[in-house]
């Protein structure tokens, strides 16, 4: 229960019959009774309108609209998503103009539209294209561009030699919520550490980063980027906040912006498992709860081989396990503060 909706139906209506005049009838039932319990209710629902109306008020706990509002007052906007890029890799006929703005499609129905007109020459061509959709899910493998809008005669074949990276989900309320009260409570002025990591998070797709004063002498900065996934962001974004950090930087500063360093964790053990369950049941819930871990040990520099035998034991299903290695040890990993440590290869027997 909060400020306002700490009473119940019930309770108001108790308290309007109470306060009635004691000689009429106050029974279930009765006309006072049943005239009273319709708005008991009302005042009921009141009470939590009123309390969510409140909790808006406050940055630690507003939501949606109420919280881009007390970020604005900040100077602050949540960061849109963003949609992701890539190359087409094209066979047709030589000469076939692809026109700026043709459309590709992959095999999960996700559309890219070209950003420049392309030629094909000897049979083949590449073209940069940009997702229609914004967000992590217009991010594709390998292969999974497939197709084409097929009003363009002369394309023989639609694929995709690399992965198409940069596709961002826009900023949840956690993330805007976090970087709203670093501004508010941590003091930032001209060109502080407080201001580069303030600067890399206005970054869409950058979640967090460290900063790094005078790594490599007077007047240098390095600024290591972090997702909101606890990886290393994608090189666009990397490119990105590259750009604006210069931009915003003081005069004279030397800034060297970086993603951070990824360390994949080959993790191997052998499991008992609950009565008829198969490994295959299991796996993708202990790699969920491995990198659970990892990731609320960001900032720690160490990752506890025990802490991640408590990760597979909270799987369910998962009774025990034994001959636990971590990249083929049985010892703690340490990491150096550029450096984060993410699942790799999970051998389970």
């Amino acid at each position: 229960m909060g400020k306002f909706n700490n009473r119940t139906a019930d309770d108001i209506l108790a308290d309007m019959l109470a306060n009635a005049r004691d000689d009429i009838d106050k029974r279930q039932g009765s006309v006072a009774h049943d005239m009273l319990a319709p708005p008991a209710h009302e005042i009921e629902m009141l009470g939590w309108e009123l309390e969510a109306v409140y909790l808006q008020g406050f940055l630690d706990t507003a939501v949606d609209e109420a919280l881009d509002y007390h970020a604005h007052e900040l100077g602050l906007e949540r960061k849109p998503a963003i949609n992701a890029v890539g190359f087409a890799d094209i066979t047709g006929t030589n000469g076939v103009v692809i026109p700026k703005g043709y459309r590709f499609i992959s095999a999960s129905g996700i559309e890219f539209s070209a950003d420049n007109a392309v030629s094909i020459s000897n049979g083949i061509a590449k073209i940069a294209v940009t997702s229609l959709i914004a967000g992590e899910s217009s991010n594709i493998g390998i292969g999974e561009l497939s197709d084409h809008e097929r009003n363009l005669v002369g394309i023989d074949s639609v694929t995709n030699n690399d992965i198409f990276v940069g596709g961002v989900d826009a900023e949840t309320d956690d993330s805007l919520r976090e970087r709203a009260l670093f501004k508010a409570r941590k003091p930032i002025t001209s060109g502080n550490a407080n201001h580069y990591r303030l600067w890399a998070t206005e970054v869409e797709g950058v979640a967090t980063a460290k900063v790094f004063p005078t790594w490599n002498g007077p007047n240098t900065v390095k600024v290591v980027l972090i997702a909101k996934d606890g990886g290393a962001p994608d090189q666009p974004i990397v490119d990105e906040a590259i750009a604006y950090i210069e931009k915003e930087r003081p005069i004279g500063a030397i800034v060297t912006v970086l993603p951070i360093k990824e360390v994949a964790l080959a993790i191997n053990a052998t499991l008992t498992l609950d009565g008829d369950l198969a490994i295959a049941d299991v796996q993708d819930a202990i790699t969920k709860s491995i990198n659970a871990y990892l990731l609320s040990e960001a900032d720690s520099g160490i990752i506890r081989l025990v802490r991640i035998g408590e990760a597979i034991l909270d799987v369910a299903g998962v009774l025990d396990y034994e001959n636990l290695t971590v990249n083929g040890a049985t010892s703690n990993v340490q990491l150096s503060a550029e450096q984060v440590a993410i699942v790799g290869e999970v051998t389970l027997t």
